[in-house]
C-alpha cells in the first residue's frame, strides 16, 4: 500500500516535472545486475554463503541430535520412573534451547556479516551511479530491480555503464 502512494506521488511528480521542463532527463539501472556481474559482490557472496553452510551444518546436526535423543526417550519412556522421565524431558528442553539460542545467535551475526560485506559494495555502486548519471545528464535514475521503474525505454538503461564504470574501478 505503502509502495502504491509513493508510485502515484512519483508519477504526479514526474507529470509535473515534465509539464514545467523539457530537459528532464531520467535513467535506470538493475542492481540486480550490477550486484550479480560486480567480481567484488560475488567474492562476498560466496564468502557469506560459506559460512552460512557452516551453520547450517550445524544447525543439522543439533537438530538431528534432539531428535535422537527425543526418539530414545519416547522408546524408554513407558520403562523410566517419573523422576528420569522429568530429568529427561528437561535435558531435551535444554537441547531444544541451545538449538534455537544458537539459531538466533548465528541469524543475527549472518545478518551482520552480509550487512558488512555489502555495504561498502552498494557504496561504491551509489557513487558510480551518480556518477554516470551525471555525465550522462539524467535528472533521475530509476532502480529496475526495486520495483520502481514507472516507464523506461532501453536507451536510458545505464546499468552497464555503471557496471563497466565499476570493473574499471572509477573513471
Amino acid at each position: 500500500m505503502l509502495r502504491s502512494v509513493i508510485t502515484l506521488c512519483c508519477v504526479l511528480a514526474l507529470a509535473a516535472i515534465g509539464s514545467q521542463a523539457q530537459s528532464f532527463k531520467a535513467g535506470f539501472v538493475n542492481s540486480e545486475t550490477i550486484i550479480k556481474e560486480l567480481p567484488e559482490a560475488q567474492q562476498a557472496s560466496a564468502e557469506i554463503e560459506g559460512k552460512g553452510l557452516k551453520i547450517r551444518d550445524t544447525l543439522q546436526m543439533m537438530q538431528k541430535e534432539f531428535e535422537t535423543r527425543l526418539e530414545d526417550y519416547r522408546k524408554q519412556e513407558a520403562l523410566m520412573s517419573a523422576e528420569a522421565k522429568r530429568k529427561e524431558e528437561e535435558s531435551l528442553n535444554g537441547l531444544r534451547m541451545r538449538f534455537l539460542q544458537y539459531q538466533e545467535t548465528k541469524t543475527a551475526e549472518m545478518q551482520q556479516l552480509r550487512e558488512n560485506y555489502l555495504k561498502p559494495i552498494r557504496d561504491k555502486v551509489s557513487k558510480a551511479i551518480t556518477e554516470v548519471a551525471k555525465e550522462e545528464k539524467l535528472t533521475m535514475v530509476l532502480d529496475k530491480a526495486a520495483g520502481l521503474v514507472l516507464y523506461s525505454e532501453d536507451a536510458s538503461d545505464i546499468t552497464f555503464k555503471v557496471l563497466d564504470r565499476m570493473k574499471r574501478g572509477g573513471k
